[in-house]
């Protein structure tokens, strides 16, 4: 995009404060709409703004994971405001979950390219003219289902009226004399799906499956647009959540079996137009977290050059902060190396010697005591290096630290400079094989396929587990044998282990509706203390944090001061 395209770009982001602004921020005027709409750089312009919200690293909660609201991981920031929200500071007023602003801003440009982009000018080559517009057409449907879906992740749920609602439905540029854009109020869940589901298969008709070949205009060099995948893969991630126990019951027209088996059909769609599950390489993870093409990432999204990520997580001794602390509780979700939960007396699990015959996913993902990192050791221990005790004042308050998508070319020595290319993936393949196993077992139990789909919950699970190393693998056989509810905790388990530090455990809690003793429960954290044998013990008892979660706070709050400027935007239950 030209500096002109890019200074439109910054004009659509000019700051809101009245409900109408919410629903449809005013854009700047000084350009006419002929002007904008006749010349390419503009008129992309609108289109790109769509993009420009997009988050560029996971740890975009604050320089926060939001894991850090989870029994997945702390934060060793006190004044992290996921931390604080955690531990009970959660309110309509202080929500660091609050998009609601900036998902209208961006569905008000989507819905402005849509009015006006069909008879936009592209280029002067026919050919390549109606390959973008086609193209553009396609994004501009999948933007502006990316910012309804945020919009029904976070603040669908059940209103004070005991309805299911979701988000006001805002689908064409509204006028400042329209009264009823003032004023306009929140969907029914179920019509806010029905809406996505819509933008989603327009996208689908408009857009190529994947970007690959030569072309310049839907080859390789596109990747990162939106794609006919990344909209399916959405759209299969939607009908999961609309089958869960926290929303299955907004659906008056389908019963609980139906929820579960679309959301199936839909992730077995994305698996047959994606093939394998690709490959990560067990041995060399950072071939996965450092390279943005991965086969894995349905769509991904770059951050640009920068070491911010390991300046905020890097151990003390590799001059980082070590912000981000998983809990033992996820340390503990990973299995031994057999596949044997570490509780499983089949797992052999020494709790004095524990980084053992694990997983190697557990290395992927954390740093423990002793792990090699970037040439070091890491020294959890007391008095190590990596603590409180040791050499720097950041410091881990678990015992552990984080190593997913941390870029190993990077130095943070003073004088030594670096810095990598990061990138968000939004939609993996993994996922997909993930939602197919849950709704699958949920629809029909672990082994069967009713409908010929091709594929059971099982087959998919083994595929993800097979990939992590688990090749014999007894214990999935071992409880695909149980049924359904010892397969759901399994499938549960492995979503927690492959997705950790991607946003995803947050809302799957709650979908879940798991009790609420499991949403607040206390994070636990090991002491090690290093023995005059050069040994270790390993102390369990450290209780580090408590989460605090309400009955009410499986639906999060619509915004203070959209209530405060509309009187037909209905709160959710017990804000």
């Amino acid at each position: 995009m030209k500096m002109k395209g890019i200074i439109y770009v910054l004009l659509l982001g000019l700051f809101f404060t009245s409900c109408k602004k919410y629903l449809d921020p005013k854009i700047d005027t000084s350009l006419s709409d002929e002007g904008v709409w006749n010349d390419p750089d503009y008129s992309l312009g609108v289109l790109m703004a769509t993009y420009s919200s997009l988050p560029g690293f996971y740890d975009n909660f604050g320089n926060n994971f939001l894991d850090v609201a989870t029994d997945d991981a702390v934060s060793n920031d006190y004044g992290s405001v996921i931390k604080i929200m955690a531990m009970g500071g959660w309110t309509v007023a202080y929500n660091p979950m609050d998009s609601w602003g900036n998902c209208y801003i961006q569905i008000r440009n989507a819905n402005k390219f849509l009015e006006n982009g069909e008879t936009a000018r592209y280029s002067y080559d026919s050919t390549k003219n109606g390959k973008i517009r086609r193209r553009s057409k396609g994004e501009a449907y999948y933007m502006r289902a990316w910012y309804e879906w945020e919009l029904l992740q976070r603040f669908g749920g059940k209103a004070a009226n005991d309805q299911f609602l979701g988000f006001p439905i805002v689908t064409k540029v509204l006028s400042i004399e329209d009264p009823a854009s003032i004023n306009v109020p929140r969907n029914t869940y179920e019509a806010c799906v029905s809406q996505i589901t819509g933008d989603l298969d327009s996208a689908i008709k408009y857009l190529p499956l994947e970007y690959s070949g030569s072309d310049d205009q839907l080859g390789s060099v596109q990747t990162g647009r939106a794609s006919a995948m990344a909209a399916k893969a959405l759209k299969a991630r939607m009908y999961l959540y609309a089958a869960s126990p926290a929303f299955a019951e907004a659906f008056s027209g389908m019963t609980q079996q139906q929820l579960w088996e679309r959301a199936a059909k839909a992730a077995r769609e994305v698996i047959v137009n994606a093939g394998s599950l690709p490959a990560i390489d067990l041995n060399a993870p950072a071939n996965f977290y450092n390279n943005p093409n991965h086969a894995d990432f349905i769509w991904r999204k770059y951050a640009g050059d920068g070491n911010g990520p390991e300046s905020r997580n890097f151990i003390p001794s590799l001059w980082g902060s070590g912000l981000t602390n998983p809990s033992q509780q996820l340390v503990d979700a990973f299995p031994a190396s057999n596949g044997y939960p570490i509780t499983d007396a089949d797992a052999a699990y020494n709790p004095q010697n524990p980084y053992v015959n694990r997983d190697r996913r557990l290395g992927w993902n954390v740093l423990v005591n002793g792990a090699s990192f970037k040439g070091t050791t890491v020294e959890a221990f007391e008095k190590g290096k990596d603590t409180e005790a040791g050499r720097y004042n950041k410091a881990t308050l678990t015992g552990y630290y984080l190593r997913k998508w941390m870029h190993d070319g990077v130095s943070l020595q003073p004088g030594g400079g670096g810095s990598a290319r990061h990138f968000y993936a939004f939609l993996r393949k993994t996922e997909v094989w993930l939602n197919y196993a849950e709704a699958a077992n949920e629809a029909w139990g672990p082994n069967a396929d009713p409908l010929s789909l091709g594929m059971t919950a099982t087959t998919a699970l083994k595929a993800i587990r097979t990939r992590a190393g688990f090749s014999a693998d007894n214990y999935l056989s071992a409880v695909t044998a149980e049924g359904r509810e010892a397969f759901r905790q399994l499938v549960r388990n492995e979503r927690r282990i492959e997705l950790c530090f991607e946003n995803h455990r947050f809302f799957d809690l709650r979908r879940w509706m798991v009790p609420l003793s499991e949403l607040s429960q206390t994070i636990k954290g090991v002491k090690i203390i290093r023995n005059t044998n050069g040994g270790f013990s390993f102390d369990y008892s450290k209780q580090v944090q408590k989460l605090a979660y309400l009955p009410n706070m499986y639906y999060g709050p619509i915004p203070e001061s959209v209530l405060y400027r509309s009187g037909n935007i209905i709160q959710n239950k017990g804000w």
